[in-house]
């Protein structure tokens, strides 16, 4: 009888175990698909970005690697004052910064 009671034991245990590791990989999903995301939309160079852009993200994102410090948090492409420009995001050391690079001229801008 006390054997019987101990396999139930174990056999419960594996099962939450089992359970445990199904709900620990499907949180994952999520989070590996928003990570997807963000690097998809990073090296967006397709034919959409690149209509009016003689810049691309790619080289937008060079341009500010050789002229700041820190690391890119993003990069996102918008209109400002009719134009065409890359928002950088960059963080050097907990300062979180903007840089613009205008999509045509490559021009670099400094949010103050």
């Amino acid at each position: 009888m006390k054997s019987n009671l101990l396999s139930g034991h174990r056999r419960a245990a594996g099962g939450r175990i089992w359970s445990t590791a199904i709900m620990l990989l499907l949180l994952c999903v999520p989070a590996a698909r928003a990570q997807d995301h963000f690097l998809a939309q990073q090296s967006n160079d397709g034919p959409a970005a690149s209509q009016a852009a003689a810049i691309s993200q790619r080289q937008a994102l060079e341009l500010v690697r050789a002229r700041f410090p820190g690391t890119v948090i993003s990069i996102n492409e918008i209109q400002q004052r009719g134009e065409l420009v890359y928002r950088v995001r960059l963080d050097n050391d907990g300062n979180i910064f903007t840089v613009y690079v205008n999509a045509v001229t490559g021009a670099i801008t400094r949010e103050q």
